[in-house]
């Protein structure tokens, strides 16, 4: 084929396919770029909706974790309980060892007649008995006085007034 068209008019021809040519891969790099950035922006409000969900399931945790859950406040009260129990009985006087320990002290021809606890007072203790002799209840009272449990002694007179078959009393405290 033989181009019969003047050379100007062909250069304009080449010029204006360029130019096409120019305007199609334009349109098509402005295209490209527009859907990328909207590819973009979808995955950024994607990602920003993905991680708001976390951090509403972290604020959510901890909250969890920050509230007391009953388990746990049914395990301290148990301890307070405990701890109570604990204290009340580290108070309490056992008269039944008390008792062992006077008896203990108590010589073999001596007795008791009255062993009285008084509440009123704590760990105050009054005894009464009898003793064959007054070296038996001057043992006796030694006895006791040298246990470190036992304290401030209230030995009236009138136990020390005969030497033979004497009913004593007196009282002591226990710590």
């Amino acid at each position: 084929m033989i181009n019969l068209l003047p050379p100007e008019y062909r250069q304009r021809l080449k010029d204006e396919e360029y130019f096409r040519l120019v305007l199609i891969l334009g349109a098509l790099l402005l295209l490209f770029f527009v859907s990328l950035s909207l590819m973009l922006l979808s995955i950024r409000i994607y990602l920003s909706g993905e991680i708001d969900a976390q951090k509403i399931l972290v604020e959510r945790q901890q909250e969890e974790y920050n509230r007391e859950n009953p388990l746990e406040l049914n395990v301290k009260d148990l301890n307070r309980s405990v701890a109570q129990l604990a204290a009340f009985y580290k108070e309490q006087i056992l008269l039944s060892a008390i008792l062992q320990e006077v008896t203990a002290a108590l010589p073999s021809e001596a007795y008791l007649t009255s062993f009285v606890y008084n509440s009123g007072a704590p760990g105050k203790i009054s005894l009464a008995g009898f003793a064959p002799t007054s070296e038996d209840l001057q043992a006796f009272r030694g006895t006791l006085e040298q246990n470190p449990r036992f304290s401030n002694f209230f030995f009236p007179l009138s136990n020390s007034t005969s030497e033979r078959d004497i009913t004593f009393s007196f009282t002591f405290t226990v710590q």
